[in-house]
């Protein structure tokens, strides 16, 4: 457990992890209270060096309920005091007759993710999720290009340590900036898994909703790079066949970038007659989510680009099959029980989705769900000791 003195000591490592300013990127969201979790599933002797605290915006204060009993303090800041803590940070960068110490009213040691200058009053390390504006530029405007390209360059001007989630997205980035490219390093990161996830029945949270026995769940926003399009195109090519799946979908219905996207799939959905096949949930509660997947026949994960699947990491920690686009990260992650479709291949995914239909039972499956259970506490574990490594190295 870590330390839980409100007070920093001498012989303390205060690190500090910043939450993600939107609220509504929930793999955001998860990254950092699973980061929080997995330090605190270290033994004692790992972590009693350790101080560790989480900011976030004190308009967010609600992200941090799952976690704020692992952590020392909660810094919910207000406007007020996120302009004094940027001024001290841009003193640091620009003034250099202002000592360092005054800089850091907090007392940081280690900062993440953060993005700071050349000189700071404490270490810190960048985050990139991925570089997807490199590859799908039509997803984002000019000025959304030019200020992640700005981010990227800040970082390699400046960063202590630039932290990747997959060796794909690493190796792009090392491509683009060769001269960083030591200063790089991967951590992937696991989904925790709460015991108590284990306990309920999730037939009852199947009828909450009102869902059939049979289903698949996709659990990702309705932001178009996550491709819902080529469940829809799928279905379709399955009534067809006289085949007719269930998709339930949750997550966030808007996409800060294509403000259209959902109403358009909407339409689509009507036109092909659907609605009855693909029901859409929105956002859920978190706990009702993981129930669904438990009682899911499988997980499908269509989307074009991620940087680390968190809806993957989910299903593995849960013992799911899985059905997954051929995005290379959704290769490198590869759990068991995974089957893999072509990217925006409407004809593979209907295959799977048919043989799955025929092959798969719905509910837990208690021997899958064990073993997936034991394996996501070493990988919880892992994930914890590699992120301590990497403060370790730069501190």
């Amino acid at each position: 457990m870590i330390n839980k003195s409100l007070n920093k000591s001498p012989d303390k490592l205060h690190i500090c992890l910043n939450m993600v300013h939107d609220p509504t990127w929930l793999g955001g969201v998860l990254y950092i209270q699973n980061l929080i979790k997995a330090i605190a599933q270290l033994p004692i002797e790992e972590t009693e060096h350790i101080q560790l605290s989480l900011a976030l915006f004190k308009r967010n204060a609600r992200l941090a309920e799952p976690v704020k009993d692992l952590v020392s303090q909660v810094y919910a800041g207000n406007t007020a005091e996120y302009v004094y803590l940027k001024a001290c940070k841009l003193l640091a960068e620009h003034a250099s007759f202002v000592p360092l110490k005054i800089l850091n009213p907090r007392s940081y040691d280690f900062v993440y993710p953060d993005l700071l200058g050349a000189r700071s009053a404490y270490k810190w390390g960048a985050w990139v999720a991925d570089l997807q504006h490199c590859h799908l530029p039509h997803l984002f405007s000019q000025k959304q290009i030019d200020s992640r390209n700005a981010e990227l360059q800040r970082m390699v001007d400046n960063a202590p340590v630039i932290v990747f989630s997959s060796e794909m997205a690493i190796a792009d980035f090392s491509d683009r900036y060769p001269q960083a490219r030591d200063r790089t390093m991967v951590m992937n990161f696991a989904s925790f898994v709460d015991p108590q996830w284990y306990e309920p029945d999730p037939q009852v949270t199947q009828a909450k909703y009102q869902l059939p026995d049979r289903f698949f769940l996709v659990s990702n926003q309705f932001w178009k790079h996550k491709d819902h399009g080529v469940i829809i195109d799928a279905l379709a090519i399955l009534k067809q066949r006289y085949i007719d799946p269930t998709i339930i979908c949750t997550g966030t219905l808007s996409d800060y970038r294509n403000h259209d996207y959902f109403n358009q799939l909407l339409a689509k959905i009507e036109r092909l007659e659907l609605k009855q096949q693909f029901i859409i949930l929105g956002s859920i509660p978190r706990n009702d989510q993981v129930q669904l997947m438990r009682r899911c026949l499988a997980v499908i994960q269509p989307s074009l680009f991620e940087g680390w699947s968190s809806v993957i990491e989910d299903a593995r920690s849960l013992g799911k099959p899985l059905i997954a686009s051929d995005f290379p990260v959704h290769l490198e992650q590869n759990p068991p029980n995974s089957y893999f479709f072509g990217r925006s291949n409407p004809e593979e995914l209907a295959e799977l989705i048919a043989q799955a239909l025929s092959t798969l039972e719905a509910g837990v499956n208690p021997q899958l769900e064990a073993l997936a259970r034991q394996d996501n506490q070493e990988r919880v574990r892992a994930y914890g000791r590699r992120f301590l490594e990497i403060v370790h190295r730069v501190v």
